[in-house]
């Protein structure tokens, strides 16, 4: 395998060109390093996220009792959906510590439904740790993989210009090795652009669970509360 990748026409391209493309090449081959690592990394737990979030709504879509709603926020509490009704549960706790009585008013709902809201950004903020890597990366490696053809092309004339001919067997191994960063840069900025548009769906997937979450846990308080 080895051997036929070292003995490929790609490869004795990249061998036989400038210091300015090898630096270029470099550069995107460790790019495109760090955008395969976030993406295995970033399905891993958004696929994991889903499933548990997708699991708490299940179990809570049809009870109407909020000691049933606790119970079941017991078992795994590290689960994100159970952790984020865990601190809606604390900001309920403190906030009938403040009051003289047992009920809630739709002024107290309206205030906790902006506290759940906040914990949802905090969470989609979370999800979208690494997500502005993929995008520069995508935005940015053509343009370098452009440069890099630019450089090429710059160096094959001045080429052509000292062997004095166009003959193509001068030419084209020059603009061969000027397009390989274009072919470079977009092999990184293909996935990395896909794998964005992705897992920017998949966040604002989360994001609709969370809210249908947060309804019922507060048709469950209005139940329970709501006088």
């Amino acid at each position: 395998m080895l051997n036929f990748i070292f003995k490929s026409p790609a490869w004795v391209l990249i061998t036989q060109s400038d210091w300015m493309t090898k630096i270029i090449l470099l550069g995107l081959f460790a790019l495109s390093i760090v955008c395969v690592a976030i993406i295995v990394f970033k399905y891993k737990e958004l696929k994991k996220q889903k499933l548990e979030l997708i699991d708490l709504f299940k179990n809570i879509r049809n009870i109407n009792n909020l000691d049933k709603l606790v119970e079941i926020l017991q078992t795994n509490k590290h689960f994100i959906g159970n952790q984020f009704l865990i601190n809606n549960l604390s900001d309920l706790k403190q906030l009938m510590s403040e009051k003289t009585d047992s009920t809630l008013t739709n002024q107290n709902f309206e205030q906790l439904e902006m506290l759940s809201n906040q914990h949802i950004d905090q969470i989609l903020s979370n999800s979208e740790q690494y997500l502005p890597i993929l995008g520069t990366s995508f935005a940015i490696s053509p343009l370098i993989g452009l440069f890099g053809t630019v450089w090429g092309l710059i160096h094959a004339f001045v080429n052509i210009s000292n062997e004095k001919s166009a003959d193509l067997a001068i030419v084209a191994p020059g603009i061969a090795e000027a397009l390989t960063t274009t072919l470079a840069g977009l092999i990184v900025a293909i996935p990395a652009m896909a794998a964005f548009n992705y897992f920017s769906n998949e966040i604002r997937r989360q994001e609709q669970i969370l809210l249908n979450i947060t309804d019922r846990y507060l048709n469950i308080l209005k139940i329970t509360y709501l006088k």
